[in-house]
């Protein structure tokens, strides 16, 4: 049995070569990578478009490849683990002794979103999904009446309170409804951040 990690900073649209084997796990790569098992011809495989965390394998022993043909579309520095043994795994989780720093990726753009003002007795969509999206704040007009609730699409339970003068940061992707029942107009200022 043997595992190898190979580390390698590619340039835009390089193409490396990396030995065979039955199993790998791309460990580190900040953007999508193209990946081709080559050398035998029962068991291509291609993997377009992935990332970091993408893991394959273990095959069986036929189905081995003889090389790992990796094409970086963007510059970046990647690391990935091949191994040959069929109960080789890598953990998803790790213990770390001492202090740990991490740091949040800035966001690149904000996007020009019109308020939502809302009547009372009504819903509507507060933002939308939006899978190229870090994070959305919304801040409640201090001017509203009372509270106002978000909720998951059409649904009828309320799944958090949002209530006038406060700030709210929501770091997904999804997208959320408000529901107003103040008795008066509602707005909501949204900042979403790309």
């Amino acid at each position: 049995m043997s595992a190898r990690n190979y580390q390698q900073t590619l340039s835009a649209g390089q193409q490396i070569d990396l030995p065979g084997g039955r199993y790998f796990f791309i460990r580190t790569a900040a953007s999508a990578l193209n990946i081709a098992t080559k050398g035998n011809p029962g068991a291509p495989v291609t993997f377009d478009g992935v990332g970091a965390g993408t893991k394959f394998g273990p095959v069986l022993p036929d189905q081995a490849w003889k090389q790992l043909s990796v094409t970086s579309p963007a510059a970046q520095a990647i690391e990935i683990i091949i191994s040959d043994d069929g109960l080789f795994d890598v953990a998803n989780t790790v213990t770390v002794s001492g202090s740990v720093t991490t740091q949040t990726t800035p966001a690149s753009s904000v996007a020009d979103t019109a308020p939502v003002t809302l009547a009372t007795a009504s819903a509507a969509v507060l933002f939308a999904a939006n899978v190229t999206r870090r994070r959305v704040r919304v801040f409640v007009d201090s001017n509203n009446a009372g509270s106002c609730f978000g909720r998951t699409g059409a649904a009828t339970n309320n799944i958090v309170e949002l209530q006038p003068g406060v700030e709210y940061q929501f770091d997904g992707i999804y997208g959320l409804q408000v529901r107003n029942d103040t008795g008066s107009n509602a707005t909501f200022y949204i900042f979403e951040e790309s």
